[in-house]
């Protein structure tokens, strides 16, 4: 946005007010572009949700019900802002801001498209880790200011949760640094161009860029993405992760005491996140704005174009993300509170650490002997232990890399399934009888 603007009125403003101008814009367009993706959510949800429970869904205010999202939005803001007696009214009052803010934040470092980056920094992905945990601080504050037992409880549950999918998260995305070595969101969809698997390693040899050397085409970007999908999941409080306000068992969680626009701004900020986080996984794993196409057209100079594509690239593996989403809600069964702690840390955690390992390895295989300090000799032997990759091309040990961390990965899934195939303090019967009833179980 600076360099446009400083392109266009650059010889009229000082840089200062340039900056001003541009902070400004950037401000005002995800404050507007965030509700109106609020609203277009719900109103996709609702709908989606209500062709796989064969019903009809809304359909009555404006063309396809697409209005409706603006009448519950109308209704929120006339309803009876209710604050419990006992309450702590000021902690009860800014939890629904404090837990949404955060959210709200992540927005300014996602890259929407080719060259289109609201705030510019090296340090986007420790930016998107750091921000998006404060908002379990307030989801405690809804549970503590409300002074109800209920609410509490689902406040606790709400954080346990978020706790535990956040270190295989974070995790996940780490693999991904190693194996990218930068921290910069932008630079990820750069990276992804090029053909599957070996990327753009054979653009000397005349291999055109089709925009698909995407990361979920490596064992090492499979896993992650998958740990780190899941753990979206379970952080946005999407089915079978929805324990935090499970209705049927502690009335509404942390919510039950929230009314009017405090509940919306809840339930906007739990929309939000998964909105965001769905963009941070197709940026960080499904080629972000790259994709077939881009590439070609910046290289026969019409980079307007190429921007354009990207923008739609990156929204259309985001919309579909969120609808994974729902199709799971519609599909699958509420987890234990029990299966979900230990689905996290005896699965996840253990393979999210594997595939560091991988990284790890991959890092080494693609970097050996390129400079003196990637090269490890056992003196007094002088025995250089991979000499035989240095004369290897890139390609070479990029599908060597491959085929090593495709193994560790693979094996490493199956071992941990089999570790914990039973439930600890079950019986076999008592393991059938649970799967027969749908509740789910590792198998």
């Amino acid at each position: 946005m600076i360099d446009v603007l400083q392109s266009l009125l650059g010889s009229l403003l000082p840089s200062w007010l340039i900056y001003v101008i541009s902070f400004l814009v950037n401000t005002t367009i995800i404050l507007i572009v965030t509700p109106v993706t609020f609203m277009m959510m719900t109103w996709f949800e609702r709908r989606i949700v209500a062709r796989m429970q064969d019903r009809l869904g809304p359909n009555r205010v404006g063309p396809a019900g697409l209005l409706q999202a603006v009448a519950d939005g109308v209704k929120m803001f006339t309803k009876e802002n209710i604050t419990p007696r006992a309450a702590d009214k000021w902690v009860h009052l800014i939890a629904p801001i404090v837990a949404t803010a955060p959210v709200m934040f992540l927005f300014a470092v996602i890259p929407w498209g080719r060259g289109l980056e609201p705030s510019a920094t090296d340090v986007s992905v420790l930016f998107v880790v750091a921000i998006s945990s404060i908002s379990a601080v307030g989801l405690m504050m809804g549970g503590w200011g409300s002074n109800n037992k209920f609410a509490l409880l689902g406040a606790m549950r709400a954080v346990a949760q978020m706790v535990s999918y956040e270190i295989p998260a974070v995790i996940a995305l780490l693999s991904m640094v190693l194996f990218t070595s930068t921290m910069n969101l932008n630079s990820y969809s750069a990276l992804q161009g090029g053909i599957p698997l070996l990327g753009s390693t054979l653009a000397d040899a005349g291999v055109p860029d089709l925009g698909l050397g995407w990361f979920v085409f490596t064992p090492i970007g499979l896993l992650g993405f998958a740990i780190f999908f899941i753990c979206v999941l379970s952080e946005g409080e999407r089915t079978p992760f929805d324990i935090p306000e499970a209705d049927s068992e502690i009335v509404a969680g942390y919510m039950t005491e929230y009314s009017g626009m405090k509940f919306a701004v809840f339930y906007m900020g739990q929309f939000l996140f998964n909105y965001a986080f769905s963009m941070v996984a197709a940026i960080v794993f499904l080629g972000g704005w790259n994709g077939p196409g881009v590439g070609l057209l910046v290289q026969a100079g019409v980079p307007f174009l190429a921007g354009l594509l990207s923008i739609v690239y990156l929204l259309i593996k985001a919309w579909f993300l969120f609808f994974v989403m729902i199709w799971l809600r519609g599909a699958f069964p509420r987890l234990r509170m029990d299966q979900l702690m230990g689905f996290a840390w005896k699965f996840l955690l253990p393979l999210a650490l594997i595939n560091i390992l991988s990284a790890a390895l991959w890092l080494t295989v693609m970097l050996w002997g390129s400079d003196p300090k990637w090269t490890v000799t056992i003196a007094p032997f002088g025995l250089n232990l991979l000499g035989w990759l240095e004369p290897a091309p890139v390609w070479a040990r990029q599908l060597l890399g491959l085929a090593i961390t495709g193994v560790i990965n693979t094996g490493a899934f199956f071992w941990l399934l089999q570790v914990n195939r039973r439930v600890g303090g079950e019986t076999p019967a008592e393991l059938a009888q649970d799967q027969a009833f749908g509740v789910a179980s590792l198998p």
